[in-house]
């Protein structure tokens, strides 16, 4: 029996980790991907998204909070 409260955690330290606990390796692989390249769009390919000056700054950084919501919203409720 994983714990539900575990997997949200692990989810918020990085998207993701809670799908692997749980078991769940598509999915977190999936979460796991989505938010390892938009922290490379942010840190390596483009340090004006790391200022919010343009309009693509507030899509890459929104799209960041979103993967992590979900990702900590999704691992706790597929914990069984």
């Amino acid at each position: 029996m994983k714990n539900k409260k575990t997997a949200a955690l692990l989810s918020l330290l990085f998207p993701g980790l809670g799908h692997f606990y749980i078991g769940k390796y598509i999915d977190g692989l999936v979460f796991f991907l989505g938010a390892g390249v938009l922290w490379y769009a942010i840190w390596y390919r483009s340090t004006l998204l790391l200022y919010f000056n343009n309009p693509r700054s507030f899509l890459v950084w929104g799209a960041l909070i979103f993967i992590y919501l979900f990702s900590i919203a999704d691992s706790y409720r597929k914990t069984k």
